[in-house]
């Protein structure tokens, strides 16, 4: 071959081929992991019989995890466009038609379900059949909720300042909301009451999500601020039950308090609410174990024991 031909070819490979070979491997084991994750979701739908929502697609157990997908297509969605299989498009402006167990709240009728709605009613909106919530520094509750009710609708996230870091969603589908206002949420166009009243075995769990969700635990115990004496009497209600012996009402800012102060009365909540402790679920871990360090701390002093013998 001459050195002219040799030149030659050495010009139209250089117009062909990246001057960055590891730029083309990289894109090849891009394309190639997109491929596997194709027919991985081409394989969850003969499973499943249907196209496979995020939860129903984890719980095949794939290696491969949901939030990967995701992560290489940017949204669910155009993963399963990616593979042919049905999605759940945008149509009149903003409210989506996306998938989501609608009947979920249809019926409280295990202890998850009403941790979820507890968690709804202390710390969440409804206002235009649509249901907002967000957490700051909180993931959890944003990201587990969506989980459970199998929602596919999208999980904002931004950064307030150097470190508060918010997590919304929002959930545009009437019969979902109809559904969670007949459980008991609030809705934000009446006074309906905060704390609904379900069936007695799912009131600790329920009690275990609104906590969580809203806070209210301070160094001397539960301070529970409620919109009406109904709501608190309620709750104080719950809480004998619970094994409490003096819940008391008293007032914050002219509202009334529900407060659990002494710590055998604290024990006796905690140990019915959150049943297995720290392994309690669904559960937002950091809570159960604030209250266990506080109990720790406190538990038992010379004037609680005297506190039993009243």
């Amino acid at each position: 071959m001459s050195e002219d031909h040799i030149a030659e070819v050495d010009a139209l490979l250089a117009d062909t081929l990246p001057d960055d070979v590891d730029e083309i491997s990289q894109e090849t084991v891009a394309d190639q992991r997109q491929q596997e994750m194709i027919e991985l979701l081409k394989n969850a739908e003969e499973q499943l019989g249907r196209s496979p929502s995020v939860q129903a697609f984890e719980s095949l157990e794939f290696e491969t995890s949901a939030y990967n997908i995701k992560r290489a297509f940017g949204t669910w969605n155009d993963a399963k466009r990616a593979a042919g299989l049905e999605t759940y498009e945008k149509s009149e402006g903003r409210r989506e038609h996306t998938q989501i167990n609608e009947v979920y709240f249809k019926e409280i009728d295990t202890p998850k379900k009403a941790y979820w709605l507890g968690t709804l009613v202390a710390a969440s909106s409804i206002t235009d059949d649509a249901l907002r919530l967000g957490r700051v520094n909180k993931s959890f509750f944003v990201e587990k909720f969506s989980e459970a009710v199998e929602s596919e609708y999208s999980i904002r996230e931004s950064q307030r300042g150097n470190k508060k870091k918010q997590c919304m969603t929002t959930i545009f589908n009437s019969t979902f909301v109809d559904h969670l206002k007949s459980a008991g949420h609030p809705d934000g166009n009446n006074n309906s009451a905060e704390i609904p009243d379900i069936k007695e075995r799912f009131r600790a769990p329920f009690t275990r999500g609104y906590l969580e969700s809203s806070g209210y635990f301070r160094t001397n115990g539960w301070h529970i601020p409620m919109d009406t004496k109904v709501d608190a009497e309620r709750l104080q209600g719950w809480f004998e039950s619970f094994g409490a012996k003096r819940p008391t009402i008293g007032e914050t800012n002219g509202k009334p308090t529900v407060r659990v102060a002494n710590p055998f009365d604290i024990k006796s909540v905690f140990e019915t609410c959150w049943s297995e402790g720290i392994s309690t679920e669904p559960s937002y871990p950091p809570y159960p174990r604030k209250i266990l360090d506080h109990l720790n701390s406190e538990y038992p002093y010379p004037e609680n024991v005297e506190y039993l013998e009243d």
